[in-house]
């Protein structure tokens, strides 16, 4: 019995829900060097976070430039939302994540808008995919 306990334990948390948005820049023909997109990108990403308050976390597999985490939540129960600016195959990769939720929060609904409006004004709407 005790061991079917732990492995539900297991199972469970291995399976908490998350909610997710990805934007990904996909350089258009003629545009700026791949050095000047990756530094733009982490520049607007730092700059929402220190926008949003996020603190920063140190780099990781998924995110090797390193991230950014606030505090969010909904009905009071506390939720985690990270975001991280990345290298993707084709360009950069801005990825918005609610852990512990099947819905955004406030504040994590607020940066994924306000993502999107300034990905789309600085590279333009054809540049910005989202996935």
């Amino acid at each position: 019995m005790r061991s079917f306990l732990l492995c539900a334990l297991a199972l469970t948390g291995a399976c908490d829900p998350a909610t997710i948005t990805r934007f990904e820049i996909v350089p258009l023909a003629g545009a700026k060097a791949d050095s000047v997109l990756a530094v733009e990108a982490l520049q607007i990403g730092r700059t929402l976070a220190q926008r949003f308050k996020m603190q920063p976390v140190r780099a990781y597999d998924d995110c090797p430039n390193g991230g950014y985490f606030l505090q969010d939540s909904i009905d009071g129960r506390n939720l985690g939302l990270n975001f991280c600016v990345r290298p993707s195959r084709v360009g950069m990769e801005f990825r918005v994540v609610e852990i512990i939720t099947s819905r955004w929060g406030p504040k994590g609904d607020a940066l994924r808008l306000a993502l999107g409006d300034t990905l789309r004004t600085h590279f333009g709407d054809a540049a910005v995919h989202t996935k």
